[in-house]
């Protein structure tokens, strides 16, 4: 799978971009700062169809705009050999006379559309229609994050695959919130507490299927993980072993955990409590491994992911690597090197290109952002700073 072409409007610092791609690996500098992660974000949007950067959709429409409009991702692709386009739009809500309608942070409400291929979409529809894993700095949360980032990693990479997954967490998510409410009713007495036991058979139907499939990833995850850390690391270095472990929270049911979820008003069992516990031989990763070895165990997860899309796909999914090798030692960038070469599409970027192990005539593409504007390497500045 690769994309063939990628479309911004309003999107961040980007007013507008139309950038053709091809297979093989991208290569994107510029300074920090210039949209290297917003261009990596955009790309990512296509295939997760959200952000994982904003804490609200609206400030994904371009900064420094009076009065916002519409934003819009679109992205054409080839997957599994044939053409697909998806695109993703945000349209700023009105507020009457004063323009766009904003939270309290400033950014504005927005309505949300999606389509594939021309076809207004669910977001549970249009998942997996391109699929892509991204890396970024702040992957480091993988490890030393909530664990609702962690339940997200499994998430993405099964509904990539699986539509079905993405509408029981919905389902899951609305029969919980309504459940929630009940046991806060119940003990404000405004409720009796039989009215549970629907909620609760609902509850169970529902997380049934998350359990399964989450658990049948993480077992997949794990070995790939393993594997890809034992490629990554130095000669000089131990042969740590990474391992991933899938810990469900059905240990009891909701039967058995009411009086507990009537005193804190909240439930306390289900997917919503599930961890995935990452760790390096046998012991907790984010409390015992140094920032480099979190790194280095964050980065054998993604590729992880990639190997999980790969082996359950008819082609690789799409490879996003955000500054990946400023803070890898040379072993390393040489090592991950080599792991990304095999995927069918590469876009990096990179705020220091010395530190891209990648030879001019290894790169299908080379651009530097300049003065906000995308240039290709014949056309960026030389002497440039950030010229490829």
């Amino acid at each position: 799978m690769h994309l063939t072409r990628l479309q911004l409007s309003n999107f961040r610092s980007w007013a507008e971009l139309d950038l053709d791609l091809r297979p093989g690996i991208t290569l994107i500098s510029g300074a920090n700062a210039a949209g290297k992660s917003n261009l990596i974000e955009a790309a990512y949007m296509l295939a997760s169809l959200r952000s994982t950067r904003a804490q609200t959709e609206g400030e994904l429409i371009r900064w420094n705009i009076e009065t916002p409009q519409v934003m819009r991702i679109a992205g054409a692709a080839l997957a599994d050999s044939e053409p697909v386009q998806v695109e993703v739009a945000l349209t700023a809500r009105t507020g009457g006379g004063a323009g766009a309608a904003r939270q309290r942070s400033g950014a504005p409400l927005t309505s949300k559309r999606i389509r594939v291929n021309g076809v207004a979409k669910r977001a549970s529809d249009a998942l997996g229609s391109i699929r892509a894993v991204q890396f970024t700095t702040l992957d480091l949360e993988l490890l030393t994050g909530s664990s609702a980032i962690r339940r997200r990693y499994l998430d993405v990479a099964v509904g990539q695959l699986q539509r079905p997954h993405a509408s029981n967490l919905s389902r899951y998510q609305r029969a919980l919130t309504q459940r929630n409410a009940l046991l806060k009713r119940i003990v404000e007495g405004r409720a009796a507490e039989s009215e549970l036991q629907q909620w609760d058979e609902l509850l169970e139907a529902s997380a049934t299927p998350i359990w399964e499939s989450r658990a049948e990833a993480a077992a997949s995850l794990s070995t790939f993980a393993a594997d890809r850390h034992l490629a990554l690391r130095s000669p000089d270095d131990p042969a740590e072993v990474l391992g991933l472990s899938y810990s469900p929270a059905n240990a009891q049911t909701l039967q058995e955990s009411r009086r507990r979820d009537l005193a804190r008003g909240t439930t306390s069992v289900g997917p919503h409590r599930d961890e995935l516990l990452i760790d390096l031989d046998g012991r907790p990763a984010a409390n015992f491994a140094s920032r480099a070895q979190q790194r280095v165990a964050a980065l054998s997860m993604r590729l992880a992911e990639a190997d999980f899309l790969a082996a359950r796909s008819a082609d690789s999914a799409i490879l996003l690597l955000d500054d990946v090798f400023s803070e890898l030692d040379p072993p390393r960038r040489t090592r991950t090197a080599e792991a990304v070469s095999a995927v069918e599409q590469v876009i990096l970027t990179t705020a220091d290109p010395a530190s891209v192990p990648f030879a001019q005539s290894d790169l299908t593409a080379s651009y530097a952002i300049v003065d906000g504007a995308l240039l290709a390497s014949g056309d960026a500045p030389s002497d440039g700073e950030f010229a490829p």
